[in-house]
């Protein structure tokens, strides 16, 4: 199945794409793509979304404009799905 991904904020400095187009096999889930991804673009991008760091547990996914919380990644994306994934912006 075809899917939209979308990258946010640093996370567009490290895989040097603000969105790109995936495959993945039906059935996949958040949790499976965040794998994927960490094996397409390596160590850069798994301390961002590794949830067993500080800044991987800050991390924002969306999956069709949903937020989703971090027990929400084992959901099943749908074909034709969009998931934007970001770090939330900080400051003051």
């Amino acid at each position: 199945m075809r899917i939209k991904v979308s990258y946010l904020s640093i996370l567009r400095d490290v895989t040097r794409v603000s969105e790109e187009f995936l495959e993945l096999p039906q059935g996949s889930t958040v949790k499976d793509l965040v794998a994927l991804l960490v094996k397409k673009y390596g160590e850069g991008l798994k301390s961002f979304l590794d949830p067993g760091t500080e800044m991987g547990q800050g991390i924002l996914v969306t999956l069709n404009g949903e937020l989703l919380s971090s027990n929400e990644m084992e959901r099943v994306i749908p074909e034709g799905s969009e998931v934007l994934i970001g770090i939330p912006p900080f400051g003051g």
